[in-house]
């Protein structure tokens, strides 16, 4: 192929310092010469071949707008001290030995794989690559290898930085459960539209973010793997932050494994539901004085700290008597109602 490029006078080889990265290494220039009449191929023949149709792999596809494009990216080294970090970056939580493991790294080999960045008004920010472009500061580089987009909206940013960090599996699911509520918050986006981003299911995408309900020591402790994401989800269905915080405490004092807070929650959720079914009673003597001062039939239902009074009735006569007992009896009492 080289043999070819040679021999051809009309191709011209350029160095990268004199047409600049962004352009191809290869520069084809190509005079306006009149065709030979010897020329083998006729005008017919020509037309003919205008004609014949495109073969759609090789038809250009219009931009999918929900894709990261990259047609107007150039890669190039640029100075590490321009380079401001992506405020949209997932991760939070970097293992300083595996930075400086890379950090020795980037030292002996250099930076194989490009940063990401976009174009600002003083320079760059980071879009993808937080642990290599913090290994490089570490290491003391002062430019680094970068592709750089010249526009990408907010949103893209926390996407395209997401996605990476979920194809590395370096988020944990705390990390991970606040980049979704985050692009859903901010950006009005559904589960669905969120899972469709990532590459997961939206029932994946709506149990991760239910960790978010925990309360801030137990997300702390999902975080520092003092327990996993599964005996957090088996939490949740305690509900009650109290009795969440008890079970936490006895998994760490116990060790229990995920399917033993599994049947502890069980055993409490159908404890707790046999205790709310099971007649209160207090309750029943208060209904039982109201029905004999009324004389009609009145139920008590407890709901968390309030409830609910039903008085039936089964004419307009009897509701009019029931008004009026009432009104007797606020009269008697010195203005209150009803007092049991």
């Amino acid at each position: 192929m080289e043999d070819q490029i040679a021999s051809q006078p009309n191709i011209t080889i350029q160095s990268l310092d004199n047409i600049g990265v962004s352009q191809s290494v290869v520069a084809v220039q190509q005079p306006i010469t009149q065709v030979p009449e010897t020329t083998t191929v006729s005008q017919t023949e020509n037309q003919a071949a205008d004609s014949q149709p495109v073969a759609p792999e090789l038809q250009q596809k219009p931009a999918n707008p929900d894709r990261v494009s990259y047609e107007d990216a150039q890669i190039q080294e640029i100075e590490v001290a321009k380079i401001a970090p992506n405020p949209y970056q997932p991760r939070k939580i970097f293992e300083p030995n595996a930075l400086k493991e890379l950090a020795e790294s980037i030292k002996e080999h250099g930076v194989i794989q490009p940063l990401v960045v976009t174009r600002t008004p003083v320079g760059f920010e980071l879009v993808v690559g937080e642990r290599r472009f913090r290994a490089s500061q570490l290491a003391g580089l002062e430019k680094v290898p970068a592709i750089i987009k010249e526009a990408m909206v907010d949103q893209t940013k926390l996407e395209v930085a997401l996605i990476e960090n979920i194809q590395r599996k370096e988020l944990n699911p705390i990390e991970e459960a606040q980049a979704y509520e985050r692009l859903m918050k901010t950006f009005n986006m559904t589960q669905e539209q969120v899972a469709k981003k990532v590459g997961k299911s939206r029932p994946a995408v709506a149990n991760t973010v239910r960790l978010l309900n925990l309360p801030a020591e137990i997300q702390r402790g999902v975080i520092e793997e003092k327990i996993t994401e599964g005996h957090a989800r088996a939490m949740l269905g305690l509900v009650d932050p109290e009795k969440i915080l008890l079970m936490y405490k006895m998994v760490l004092d116990q060790g229990l494994n995920v399917r033993q807070v599994e049947a502890k929650v069980r055993e409490l959720t159908l404890k707790r539901q046999m205790d709310a079914a099971a007649p209160d009673p207090k309750l029943m003597a208060m209904e039982t004085e109201l029905r004999g001062k009324l004389g009609t039939q009145v139920k008590i239902q407890r709901q968390g700290r309030g409830g609910r009074i039903t008085i039936e009735f089964f004419s307009d006569e009897e509701l009019d008597e029931l008004i009026h007992k009432m009104a007797q009896e606020s009269s008697e009492q010195g203005g209150s109602y009803l007092t049991v």
